[in-house]
């Protein structure tokens, strides 16, 4: 039996499709029953909870034997992964698979993922099997390039001449339902999986003009002042922490020390290419 955390979230509901169209019943710990009241309406077996309340982690994880862990980046990311991590390992639970990010590397300075780091050795050190997913920079963050696009014909983002590797968040579910449902599970335990979709490494300006290609219009890059693009995207984020950190991330790209790298993991383990940037695009100017 399956257990999910943060399936009201674009990760988490990602993976819970793909296992309910795979016919794969599974159970849900949800802080808000309202919120995720359609996942209930489709199956799914949800309970009460919250990581900050190691009763209903328990309650949660009986009777499970797999367990994926997927938390919003937030200040208290690491106290609740490391607290949900212990408990777990108190409850014997057998496999727990953590959503993680490929920028989680040693020397970062930027607080999302300096938390990811701290559990996933947490998580290595538990006596737990682990399994470490990893997608690459989100296609989703460019969701409303398109609109920006048609109106100024600019793609405008302060990554300097940073590079990333891009991967669909709808093809990162499926990949970790695979791994959650896979039959030769063993050979998914103690993997750290960096996934990615199958275009090449991309900088910026190449981004631009892929989504110029798909308006039909040229859009050039804009490397914006990255203050003013942070006030800019604020009310999209929860809180001033939330902000500073993205702004952080950000910055480890433009200048270098987290480069983009590109991987065949979801192609040799899924058998198809996944879906490309410029197709994700296409269905974003069409709707």
């Amino acid at each position: 039996m399956i257990l999910l955390t943060g399936i009201t979230g674009n990760i988490g509901g990602a993976t819970a499709r793909a296992l309910l169209a795979r016919g794969v019943r599974f159970r849900a710990l949800v802080r808000d029953t309202q919120k995720a009241a359609a996942w209930a309406e489709r199956g799914v077996e949800l309970v009460v909870g919250n990581l900050e309340d190691a009763a209903s982690i328990t309650r949660a994880l009986a009777g499970i034997d797999r367990a994926l862990l997927v938390l919003p980046n937030g200040e208290p990311q690491e106290q609740l992964e490391l607290a949900f991590i212990r408990t777990a390992r108190e409850a014997g639970l057998p496999w727990l698979l953590k959503l993680s990010s490929p920028e989680a590397v040693r020397g970062t300075t930027s607080p999302i993922p300096l938390a990811h780091l701290a559990a996933e050795d947490a998580l290595k050190a538990s006596g737990m099997k682990w399994t470490l997913l990893r997608p690459s920079f989100y296609m989703q963050n460019f969701r409303g390039s398109i609109k920006a696009a048609r109106e100024t014909g600019k793609l405008s983002m302060p990554m300097g001449r940073g590079t990333v590797a891009l991967t669909d968040n709808q093809e990162a579910g499926e990949f970790i339902a695979h791994v959650l449902t896979d039959t030769d599970s063993a050979r998914h335990q103690g993997q750290c999986y960096d996934i990615t979709g199958p275009d090449p490494v991309m900088d910026f300006e190449g981004i631009a003009r892929v989504i110029g290609e798909v308006i039909g219009k040229p859009v050039s890059y804009n490397d914006c002042d990255p203050k003013a693009f942070q006030e800019a995207i604020r009310p999209f984020h929860r809180n001033q922490w939330h902000s500073d950190a993205v702004a952080r991330l950000f910055a480890e790209i433009a200048n270098g020390a987290t480069p983009g790298h590109r991987t065949d993991t979801f192609q040799s383990i899924m058998g198809r290419p996944g879906r490309s940037f410029r197709e994700y695009l296409q269905t974003l100017a069409a709707s």
